[in-house]
C-alpha cells in the first residue's frame, strides 16, 4: 500500500514544530488519522469539554485525572512530554483501515512496511506507548526490542509491558473499548510508568 502522496495532517498541523515537547517522555503511536474528512488529533477543538474526538478526549481527560498532566488539553500534553503519532500518517477510509489491522494482527500489514517517519522519535522516546495492531505491526518492522510476534491485545497480559523490563507498553486502540475502561487502560499505563521512575527520561 503506497502513501497518498497528499500533505499528511501531521505537516500542514504543523506538529514537529508546534506540538513536539521539548523533551520527550512519551511517545504514543496510534493507527491512522482517520479519513479525508476526520478531525486531526492535533487540531485544537473549540472546546475540551465537548471533545468529539474520541481518541484525544480520552486520553487528555484521563491522563489529567491520573496526574500526568497539568491541564487536559493538548499544551498540557505537550507540556508532560507527550507526542502522538499515527503507524500510517495518511487519512484512508475505515474499510482500509479494517483491512489493513486485519493483516497487521499476523504482523503482515503492507502500510507500515517500513514507517520510517517513526524511527528517529522511537529511537528518542524512554517509554513508548504502541496502541492497537497497526502501532505494533509498525514497531516491530523498526526495532528488535519489540519482537515481531503475533499479540493478542485485547487479553491478559494487556494492556500492559510488552515483555518484562521493555519500555514499551501495549493496548488495544483506545476507541476500540466502551468509554468507562478507558480510564482502567490509562491507569495501567501509570503502573508501568511508576515501575519505570528511576529510568533517564520517566514522566512521573
Amino acid at each position: 500500500m503506497p502513501c497518498c502522496n497528499h500533505t499528511h495532517p501531521f505537516d500542514s498541523y504543523r506538529v514537529a514544530q508546534q506540538w513536539h515537547p521539548s523533551k520527550i517522555r512519551c511517545l504514543i503511536i496510534g493507527e491512522n488519522p482517520g479519513s479525508e474528512n476526520s478531525q486531526y488529533f492535533y487540531a485544537p477543538p473549540r472546546s475540551y469539554e465537548d471533545d468529539l474526538v474520541k481518541i484525544r478526549r480520552g486520553l487528555l481527560r484521563n491522563l489529567f485525572k491520573e496526574d500526568l498532566l497539568l491541564k487536559p488539553t493538548l499544551e498540557g500534553f505537550r507540556d508532560a512530554g507527550f507526542l502522538f503519532d499515527h503507524a500510517i500518517r495518511c487519512p484512508l477510509p475505515p474499510e482500509a483501515v479494517a483491512k489493513e489491522r486485519s493483516a497487521a494482527r499476523r504482523v503482515k500489514a503492507k502500510s507500515v512496511q517500513n514507517p520510517e517517519h517513526l524511527r528517529a522519535i522511537l529511537d528518542h522516546a524512554p517509554i513508548v506507548w504502541v496502541m492497537g495492531h497497526l502501532a505494533c505491526n509498525a514497531v516491530a518492522n523498526l526495532t528488535d526490542a519489540f519482537p515481531r510476534q503475533k499479540r493478542k491485545i485485547s487479553r491478559h497480559p494487556y494492556p500492559g509491558e510488552d515483555r518484562l523490563g521493555s519500555r514499551f507498553f501495549v493496548s488495544a486502540y483506545l476507541t476500540r473499548w466502551n468509554p468507562e475502561q478507558w480510564p482502567s487502560i490509562c491507569s495501567a499505563f501509570v503502573q508501568f510508568a511508576k515501575n519505570r521512575q528511576d529510568s533517564p527520561g520517566s514522566i512521573l
